[in-house]
């Protein structure tokens, strides 16, 4: 599969991916040709059906769950969403106290923010030094706790956090709490399972696997008790009803099976780029802080040019045919307007409002790393680049 066109260099694959033609083809299909409803009889519905079928069957098989432990849902974000309110939901006659972390997705800290809002306790577990406080982690899990929620891979960093660890806190603790894992940016990236992890809920994403973007699902630990938080005609078991995506679901699971087919390549692949990125940063752009770690997921490299706007190098690069993103694009913490993630991390606010995230996929290559680099040190050479004020 080629990046992209001729000329453009795609370095933002943690923002979305480019889909594989084959999962585009077949959510063409399912548009096209196979475009029965899946709740209807005849034999274009059934397609479709089984369409749904199969793609459950990848999915559960990627993470070692069930198929009937798959809920298809629109994205990462209502996997989300659908993860923390549809099991507070259910078991809030058993406590009122949420934990989470300083550093997650939105879509998570704004979710629990209304638990927050309705008198529920909230702790925030602080990241130092770039690892989880486990001290903190540990001292917050109680008998009253009723959910633990902590996602894998950090979206702007790359920092993978120790979610087997935590299960192990929460059973040695004796808590009822439920784990959930956003695992959006390591499915595909990192090997696990959910028994690996330990974790009762886990959101995944279509789109940043080159899959097609509007699908998701949630894995639901077999007899967890859930809510709905929509209501209609039955489907995925009556979690989350509402007409089926074929089109959609079926390229989330040929998304599926031809990432897993090629995970460990791409992910070595992606290695290889991410330490050779964070060479040729350190050798030829000095002025770079860099952010991000060895450690952390093999697709992101995070780092800040003190003193120029993000938003002006993203441009400049943009100009040139090579897309990253903006490091501090999406705000998760405490309150509305609080810190941002980046800053929960102990950067400078120079450092995150100069920081830029490069994320790659497995097929991109070490001439597009050189390429960016060049770019950057010419922008940077310019002289006349400035932060505004």
């Amino acid at each position: 599969m080629q990046t992209e066109k001729k000329g453009i260099i795609y370095l933002d694959n943690s923002a979305t991916t480019k889909p594989y033609p084959e999962a585009v083809a077949l959510a063409v299909r399912h548009m096209t040709d196979a475009y029965g409803n899946p709740s209807s009889q005849h034999s274009l519905g059934r397609e479709s059906k089984a369409a749904i079928t199969l793609a459950r069957k990848q999915v559960a098989a990627a993470l070692g769950v069930r198929p009937d432990e798959i809920y298809f849902t629109s994205g990462g974000t209502e996997s989300d969403n659908l993860a923390i309110f549809g099991s507070c939901s259910a078991r809030d006659r058993q406590g009122s106290r949420i934990i989470t972390t300083a550093v997650e997705h939105p879509a998570v800290t704004k979710a629990i923010r209304i638990w927050r809002r309705q008198g529920w306790h909230i702790d925030y577990i602080p990241v130092k030094g770039g690892e989880l406080d486990m001290e903190a982690m540990a001292a917050a899990i109680s008998e009253k706790t009723v959910l633990v929620s902590v996602m894998m891979v950090n979206n702007e960093i790359g920092t993978i956090f120790p979610i087997r660890a935590i299960r192990e806190l929460i059973d040695r603790k004796k808590s009822p709490a439920l784990l959930h894992c956003d695992a959006v940016q390591g499915f595909g990236k990192l090997p696990f399972t959910a028994a690996d992890l330990g974790a009762d809920l886990i959101t995944v994403s279509a789109h940043k696997i080159h899959g097609v973007k509007g699908c998701g699902a949630l894995y639901v630990k077999k007899k967890t008790k859930m809510f709905a938080l929509q209501f209609g005609g039955g489907q995925e078991r009556g979690l989350r009803p509402g007409t089926e995506s074929a089109p959609l679901i079926a390229a989330f699971g040929e998304a599926v099976r031809i990432t897993m087919a090629n995970m460990a390549a791409d992910t070595a692949q992606m290695t290889r780029l991410r330490d050779y990125c964070l060479d040729l940063l350190a050798e030829r752009v000095p002025e770079a802080v860099i952010n991000s770690s060895r450690r952390g997921a093999p697709h992101i490299v995070n780092f800040s040019l003190p003193g120029i706007g993000s938003d002006i190098s993203v441009k400049h690069l943009s100009n040139r045919g090579i897309y990253v993103s903006n490091g501090a694009a999406c705000k998760s913490n405490y309150e509305h307007k609080g810190p941002q993630v980046l800053e929960s991390y102990g950067l400078q606010p120079t450092e995150t409002a100069s920081a830029l995230r490069v994320s790659f996929c497995g097929q991109n290559t070490v001439e597009e790393v050189e390429a960016l680099i060049d770019a950057l040190r010419d922008f940077l050479d310019l002289g006349d680049a400035r932060f505004p004020g």
